[in-house]
């Protein structure tokens, strides 16, 4: 009976993402909080929307309802996270994705890994409007970086 109880709510949580603008996937469980609006994710978590890819252990996703669609404004993820964008990967401790601003920003052991580079630091803002990434570190010897992709290449 559990059985069947938690694949009728597997289900249900699956259906709710197809008027989504994007899905959460979790090993552990979702939990659902309509009245505040936020998605709890917990195990090996996958986030995906039209920008952003996103790996980690937890995640914390707020959404708005606009047009019969639920659209994640804001999305923390804590522990083991890998965010993938074009041919970059960003990891870190913690990060928060805000769409509205179309930011992520990442803190605590953070690195860029691209084909051709690894940066590491202490925190990176990516700009996803202006295709940037910035690059502090809190070690006075560490070079601080922003990559910007020109259009001609």
């Amino acid at each position: 009976m559990i059985r069947i109880l938690l694949l009728l709510l597997i289900i249900f949580l699956n259906l709710r993402f197809i008027n989504a603008e994007g899905y959460i996937k979790a090993s552990d469980g979702i939990e659902w909080d309509s009245l505040n609006k936020i998605y709890s994710a917990f195990g090996n978590v996958v986030f995906k929307n039209d920008n952003v890819e996103a790996t980690s252990s937890k995640m914390i996703a707020s959404y708005i309802e606009e047009n019969e669609q639920e659209i994640f404004t804001i999305v923390e993820f804590f522990e083991n996270i890998s965010i993938y964008f074009k041919d970059e990967v960003f990891k870190g401790e913690y990060a928060i994705y805000e769409k509205d601003e179309n930011l992520i920003k990442i803190y605590g052991n953070v690195s860029i890994e691209s084909p051709t580079k690894l940066l590491t630091g202490d925190e990176l803002i990516v700009d996803l409007n202006n295709n940037t990434r910035t690059l502090n570190s809190n070690k006075k010897e560490t070079v601080v970086e922003v990559l910007i992709e020109n259009e001609n290449n």
